[in-house]
């Protein structure tokens, strides 16, 4: 095997990139749809009665929690992706750089080489098309555990 950097064309690039945000965007979506399920089939018991008071909030703290996580499994798979093209000397540069540009920080401090710098803007707007999703999603919990209490 060479030791030479395998080229990847701007459309090569591009498809990788948007095939690996679909599979972010599908990920996300069923673990909300998944939280949503349980939250409308088992929220309103857990909330009624004595103990609502401590339910409510241990519900939205998990939800809180497993959003958390969730983002951070988006952005490990983002830094998996450039550490393995060898965009980055480590895997921990990976992460820094894909957690700067997926909340749209963009420190800009280290950057992507062409052609893979394209994936840029793509990995910013998948991260905050997620969080803002995220936002959305914890709001209609508060609001839904709200109303129970």
């Amino acid at each position: 095997m060479s030791k030479e950097r395998k080229r990847h064309t701007v459309q090569q690039v591009y498809f990788i990139g948007l095939l690996l945000a679909a599979g972010l965007f599908a990920m996300h979506t069923w673990i909300m749809f998944e939280m949503g399920w349980v939250l409308v089939h088992h929220a309103g018991n857990i909330t009624r009665g004595e103990e609502a008071h401590i339910a409510g909030p241990l519900i939205i703290l998990t939800a809180f929690f497993i959003l958390f996580i969730t983002h951070l499994a988006e952005a490990g798979a983002w830094a998996l992706l450039f550490w393995r093209m060898k965009e980055f000397p480590t895997f921990s540069e990976s992460l820094y750089f894909t957690g700067t540009s997926i909340t749209a920080l963009g420190y800009g401090d280290i950057v992507l080489r062409p052609p893979w710098r394209v994936l840029g803007p793509i990995m910013a707007i998948n991260g905050l098309l997620m969080f803002g999703c995220s936002t959305a999603f914890l709001f209609l919990i508060i609001q839904r555990i709200w109303a129970t209490l």
